[in-house]
């Protein structure tokens, strides 16, 4: 609604385009970016681990 007292005006595109650029996006952090990310936390913790173990705790027994 275009209110001329207040400046403000309504957007010409209310929700419209803006959610056919949201599943791309979706699909991308779903199938692409969580993945890496989850992969990327394992590989650190495999990696303080294996580094706890040579610098303060040995070899497991």
């Amino acid at each position: 609604m275009n209110n001329p007292a207040s400046g403000r005006s309504a957007p010409s595109d209310a929700g419209g385009g803006g959610q056919k650029r949201e599943w791309p996006a979706f699909l991308l952090l779903a199938f692409v970016g969580l993945p890496v990310a989850m992969t990327m936390a394992i590989a650190a913790y495999g990696f303080v681990v294996w580094l706890l173990q040579i610098l303060f705790f040995g070899p497991p027994s």
